[in-house]
């Protein structure tokens, strides 16, 4: 349908945030978008493919394993500079913060959810990095986008209702995603502020490998005999998160970061919700009630809204923790 395609969002998107800035894009710039896009949407499905096969923490593990050799064959081959200091220091904590544990959430959350659910409860993340960045950047965040968060949170929690009312089971599920998608929030605000300097294709190798060493790790401990059942839509499945929503989703990532606002290429949250859902009813024949719809057009409503505030278009709004406040006038 016309409102599953990302070329539609984009339109939308750049039409009304890009058209001041330039009066069109490259193609080059677009077939990256939509390519990333459709990577991004079809990672949940892939993972829920190959959870059903393989315990999710030892598939999990194989994921980034298999994408940090591709990317640190890349490294020698450019001959990278490794990081020092601080750098190294937030590296190997986001190998837990960022890779391993919520990896390990999100893939044992997909044994009880199904792909459209998990990706649209992803699709809030940029609401909670919103939300966490005055506590944890010490930058505010305009009116608009809070407004617009508080309401998203709303359509959030409609979103969740169907899996809740379901069954525990999955509500279980629904809450370990969300826990997931805090911990991606929390961990990117903090990223963007200690990985610099550090170069990114080396930042995600050594994450990427590190996390693929803790959840091995974890998998020996909590998995120990549970068996694989290796077929041929596991091995794509693993390909396929390995080489493509990995270690190519990162390079297209940031290549495109270099060539557009940092803004619009984070709208591609938006439409990656509704890329999950269209493919998990048309491939995986997954259910799709009418809460689920009603709550993501609630959440990609808000998200547009969050994107489009600009500082100093209205008043913003400041969070602080005032240790002397003023006394109240009598």
């Amino acid at each position: 349908m016309w409102f599953c395609s990302p070329l539609f969002y984009f339109c939308v998107l750049f039409r009304e945030q890009h058209a001041l800035r330039s009066s069109c894009m490259k193609p080059r710039i677009i077939l990256a978008l939509v390519a990333l896009s459709v990577i991004w949407g079809s990672t949940w499905m892939a993972i829920r493919v190959l959870v059903i096969a393989v315990p999710p923490m030892h598939s999990a593990s194989l994921r980034f394993l298999l994408a940090s050799v591709i990317l640190l064959t890349i490294i020698q081959w450019k001959r990278l500079p490794w990081p020092t200091g601080r750098g190294l220091h937030a590296t190997l904590l986001l190998s837990l913060s960022m890779i391993a544990v919520p990896s390990a959430l999100t893939f044992w959350s997909e044994q009880r959810l199904s792909s459209g659910l998990t990706a649209l409860i992803f699709g809030a993340m940029p609401l909670m990095t919103a939300c966490l960045t005055p506590w944890m950047a010490g930058r505010s965040v305009p009116r608009r986008a809070w407004e617009a968060m508080i309401v998203g949170l709303g359509g959030l929690g409609l979103v969740m209702s169907g899996a809740i009312s379901t069954s525990r089971w999955q509500a279980v599920g629904a809450v370990a995603v969300l826990l997931a998608v805090s911990m991606y929030a929390a961990s990117s605000v903090y990223a963007k502020e200690a990985l610099t300097g550090v170069h990114p294709f080396v930042s995600t190798a050594i994450q990427f490998f590190l996390g693929g060493i803790w959840l091995a790790l974890a998998s020996m401990m909590f998995e120990r005999g549970r068996t694989s059942t290796w077929n041929t839509s596991a091995i794509v499945a693993l390909v396929f998160l390995s080489v493509f929503a990995s270690a190519l989703s990162f390079t297209l990532y940031y290549w495109l970061l270099q060539r557009i606002e940092a803004y619009q290429l984070t709208s591609l949250q938006l439409i990656v919700p509704v890329l999950a859902v269209a493919e998990g009813a048309l491939l995986l024949m997954e259910p799709v009630p009418w809460t689920m719809i009603a709550g993501a057009s609630v959440v990609l409503g808000s998200l547009v809204f969050v994107m489009r505030a600009r500082r100093g278009d209205e008043q913003e709004i400041e969070l602080r923790l005032d240790e002397n406040p003023p006394s109240a006038k009598k």
